[in-house]
């Protein structure tokens, strides 16, 4: 359960739990109380208890009164006694001193009757049951010895009374605890729900969870799923934009290129400088219209692991694709491998995408004259492939920002130093959609270790 499902079970306990007490208490008390015209308000403990004993004897016959002493614990019988027509008690008791001279003062012609017994006070009725037959109730108040303000009928009341209470504490508790959970399920749907929108799943609905329902909770959830479903669209339409301008602005870049070259030939070198600068600015351009191009925008329901790829084969081909410009730093790219193969699903050349922006990212930061990593290992049921540079690290709180697009951790940087932030957003999103992760972690000698979970072939 949660913290509010307890706050809510917990308080929603304690409040029935008050009310049933308080209850019982009250409604004790005022029966207590509701024969004091008859006592002449005497709130003597013993002549209470007498004629809560003779309102209750008055509907019940000998054999049920006498069941019912039987019933009452023993420290309490020893002060109530009950004679019958031959004066003896209805338990088998020797009577008392005092009781035996109350008694004979007990009539039809006066019921009522008090005596003082050296430090106690007796007080007798007499009565008949519905039986027919006559009997003396008589209540002995406590001696001073057993304290002289001890209640009777309260002790009794408390004895007789917490198995009732615990049954009703208990049920009063399981009913407020599934009340607990109703409330908080509902809550606990649309949180979760909200985590995977905050993760960018932007494809996930509640409204049917409610289903039946015609409450608040149940409108919250169909909002919340139209919010959502309007939120994917305008998401799908933002992408779905930037790929359409960016295909538009091919074509008038390609032809710049291709004048920029026209350009350069002709020029005779008198304006090689100002048409470098031109080509080095197109060709920046081309490239992030490239990577936007390459950023994937369709949602893991509708992506298709439609090939096959061996691990093993496409990193030592990377690793050989880079060797030239690994020399001029002076930089070794060692694979460690123990795989034959590693093949996993996937959808074209979509992982050479990934691990070519990431051994050129190590390749851009990495100091000279050092070495970076590669190690491909498995896993359980997927495949761990480990990029480790001898760069300078990213800082702890950018760790997670790295693989979001147009992200650089030095906004200082130049564009020939910088890059423009796609290539990890691509390999991010890219092997999401192949149903891995990828994550990034500083080594404590120095460097940036990136991290590729990839799901085995026979997992995806």
């Amino acid at each position: 359960m949660t913290r509010l499902s307890l706050k809510i079970f917990f308080t929603f306990w304690l409040i029935t739990a008050v009310i049933i007490v308080g209850t019982n208490i009250v409604v004790h008390w005022f029966d207590m109380s509701e024969g004091s015209a008859t006592h002449d308000g005497d709130e003597e403990p013993a002549k209470r208890l007498l004629f809560q004993i003779v309102g209750n004897a008055l509907d019940r016959n000998t054999e049920q009164l006498a069941q019912d002493l039987r019933k009452m614990p023993p420290w309490s019988t020893r002060f109530i006694y009950v004679i019958d027509k031959n004066n003896e008690d209805l338990l088998q008791r020797t009577l008392p001193p005092g009781v035996m001279v109350l008694v004979p003062e007990l009539t039809s012609k006066q019921p009522f009757g008090k005596i003082q017994d050296r430090n106690r006070k007796l007080f007798g009725r007499y009565i008949t049951l519905n039986d027919g037959n006559a009997i003396r109730v008589i209540t002995i108040s406590a001696g001073k010895d057993e304290g002289p303000d001890r209640d009777i009928i309260w002790e009794l009341f408390l004895d007789n009374i917490w198995p009732l209470l615990l049954v009703s504490i208990l049920v009063s508790g399981s009913a407020c605890f599934f009340l607990a959970r109703h409330f908080t399920r509902s809550i606990n749907t649309l949180q979760e729900a909200a985590q995977q929108i905050a993760q960018g799943d932007l494809s996930v609905r509640i409204s049917h969870r409610f289903k039946g329902r015609k409450d608040e909770i149940a409108a919250l959830g169909r909002d919340f799923d139209n919010m959502t479903e309007h939120l994917e669209q305008l998401m799908q339409e933002q992408k779905r934009l930037i790929k359409d301008v960016s295909h538009e602005l091919r074509t008038p870049l390609a032809r710049l290129q291709f004048a920029v070259g026209l350009a350069q030939k002709r020029s005779n070198g008198l304006v090689d400088n100002e048409l470098a600068r031109i080509k080095q600015n197109a060709d920046y351009l081309n490239n992030i219209i490239t990577d936007i191009l390459n950023l994937p925008v369709e949602g893991k329901q509708k992506f298709q692991l439609d090939d096959v790829m061996d691990l093993v084969a496409l990193l030592s081909t990377l690793i050989e694709n880079y060797a030239v410009e690994a020399s001029e730093k002076q930089v070794n790219i060692v694979l460690t491998c123990d795989l034959d193969e590693a093949l996993v699903a996937t959808h074209g050349n979509m992982l050479l995408g990934v691990f070519e922006n990431i051994i050129r990212n190590a390749l851009a930061y990495t100091a000279e004259q050092t070495q970076i990593d590669i190690e491909l290992q498995q896993k359980n049921d997927a495949y761990l492939v480990t990029i480790t540079d001898r760069g300078p690290g990213v800082d702890s709180h950018h760790l997670e920002n790295i693989f979001k697009p147009f992200f650089r951790t030095d906004e200082a940087r130049t564009r020939e130093t910088g890059g423009h932030g796609l290539g990890l957003a691509i390999a991010h999103r890219s092997v999401l959609l192949h149903g891995g992760q990828i994550s990034a972690i500083n080594n404590p000698k120095g460097g940036l270790t990136i991290n590729i979970y990839l799901p085995q072939l026979n997992d995806v």
